[in-house]
């Protein structure tokens, strides 16, 4: 992770969120467009340097929930208090890399432990290889993470985002179902990124959602989420995934005066050309005044928007405790992916191989989980699934390609993976929530603890020094040894040829550090 954090704030204490009624539901005025395998223990984990902080007491874990933002990077989530807060009070994966910056490849991700280049679902849309259509014809719903606990007895829970372009056709919510007791999903395609006016599957009942304060998606699903903790019992796995802040960034009421006067970060990367760049990033003009001035307001927007993630993560916590299951939940707060605003002279999107689209926030909050501990060692998106069933006893597939992090929560360890993969292999297209006028054409690429190594089809490859150049500015590919060359695209390769356990092994290659 970049070094932007701000110096780490005391833990907030924690509040419950009220939904609040009659204010008014108008907008802050800011406008953007376009806005079956068999069950096995995992593969013991090799490579990498151990973990700072301390060593966390063991504890026992029964239940987990995941709160999952849409679209949430680092230097966001710093400017917002109460999830910066977080990191006082739990561990924080400062390494944590997402498969693919884009929803549905990531969410994939999340459900089947697996690299993109091995779940194949490449894009958000079916018309390029994606969404919905592409996970349900692979037969996925039928093998992924909920269906691996449910049939280990834990009671499961899904409220918030699913996949793009779900439902497509008849039988479909049934298909979907399957694995989960409870499912609350946005069925209305696009109407819920703008928070509301939108139709919601609650267990197999279509519900109809207007525009009135109470409407609010963040709001209706949070307690939904907070429903389900108090009658889930002593074993539960609950997914609430938010759709914010994701542009058009929709905003409670309660949250329209907050961010006051804020700009986007004016960092080294704001509105600055990358050296050697690659020929889809080169020659990018500096931004007009006009221009700064809408992203300004675009990160201002996303700021009050994303203090719903906060307030989600505010109502589960007083709902654990209120269930008495403070002491025996893990909680993961993370996010499917990253977003730039005005790195390298982008306007606004993700999709790259930048660390503000691809390493983003991950905090653990529970029992044996130390807390203010930072876990450095490169961890990624396909190790959820996995972390998630073995903490719960369920088990997963042999096929996973991920490992899992029980040991790696609990303290330091002697050895761990070199390298994670991040991968490009779709397009987005017009009328794509995701669709962007300026994104980078497919990539593979390789990220260490030093190094940031990206390989793109017909255009000049790509190379970082996180270390002496931690805002990834300058690309030395000319200029490296070889053989750190020849070590960092011997590991690329092998990562992006991995199946299961060769992920395993491939990951954890050496001579990259």
């Amino acid at each position: 992770m970049r070094c932007r954090t701000r110096p780490l704030l005391a833990a907030l204490s924690v509040t419950v969120v009220a939904l609040v009624a009659g204010c008014s539901a108008a907008a802050d005025g800011a406008s953007d467009s376009p806005p079956p395998g068999t069950v096995s223990t995992p593969t013991t984990p090799s490579g990498g340097p151990t973990a700072s902080g301390p060593v966390a007491t063991p504890g026992t874990i029964k239940n987990v929930v995941l709160v999952l933002a849409d679209d949430l990077e680092w230097p966001l989530w710093n400017d917002i208090p109460r999830l910066k807060a977080l990191e006082a009070e739990g561990t924080t994966f400062t390494n944590y890399v997402v498969s693919d910056s884009l929803c549905c490849p990531s969410r994939t991700t999340i459900f089947r432990g697996q690299y993109v280049h091995n779940h194949h679902v490449v894009s958000n849309d079916q018309a390029s290889g994606g969404g919905w259509p592409v996970f349900r014809d692979q037969g996925y719903p039928k093998d992924c993470l909920p269906v691996w606990l449910h049939k280990a007895g834990v009671r499961t829970g899904l409220v918030g985002k699913y996949l793009n372009q779900f439902p497509q056709r008849r039988g479909d919510l049934a298909i979907a179902h399957q694995g989960w007791d409870d499912f609350v999903v946005p069925t209305s395609h696009r109407a819920e990124y703008r928070g509301y006016d939108y139709r919601l599957d609650d267990n197999g009942t279509i519900d109809a959602h207007g525009s009135a304060p109470t409407d609010f998606l963040n709001d209706v699903l949070t307690s939904k989420a907070t429903d389900f903790i108090g009658t889930a019992g002593d074993h539960f796995f609950l997914e609430l995934a938010t759709f914010t802040p994701h542009l058009p960034a929709p905003v409670a009421p309660r949250n329209l005066g907050t961010h006051t006067g804020e700009r986007a970060p004016r960092d080294p990367a704001w509105d600055t050309a990358v050296t050697n760049a690659p020929h889809w990033l080169a020659g990018l003009p500096p931004f007009t005044a006009a221009t700064a001035a809408h992203l300004d307001r675009t990160w201002v927007r996303r700021a009050r928007s994303a203090e719903s993630v906060a307030d989600s993560v505010d109502a589960v916590r007083a709902a654990l405790a209120a269930s008495g299951h403070t002491d025996d939940t893990l909680l993961l707060v993370t996010s499917d992916n990253g977003f730039h605003t005005g790195s390298y002279r982008l306007h606004r999107g993700k999709r790259t191989a930048f660390d503000d689209d691809t390493v983003v926030p991950m905090v653990a909050i529970g029992p044996g989980v130390a807390a203010g501990r930072t876990v450095p060692q490169m961890t990624s998106e396909t190790d959820l699934a996995p972390t998630i069933s073995e903490e719960l006893g369920a088990g997963h597939p042999d096929w996973v390609d991920g490992r899992s992090w029980k040991d790696l929560l609990a303290g330091p360890v002697d050895h761990w993976r070199s390298g994670v993969l991040s991968e490009s292999l779709g397009t987005t297209l017009p009328g794509d929530p995701d669709f962007q006028l300026i994104a980078p054409p497919s990539f593979t690429a390789l990220r260490t603890e030093r190094w940031l190594y990206v390989e793109t089809p017909g255009q000049r490859s790509e190379l970082y020094d996180r270390l002496n150049d931690p805002y990834e500015l300058h690309n030395i590919i000319g200029t490296a040894p070889r053989q750190t060359l020849a070590a960092l695209h011997r590991q690329l390769v092998a990562m992006h040829r991995c199946a299961g356990p060769t992920c395993r092994v491939a990951d954890a290659l050496p001579g990259t550090a």
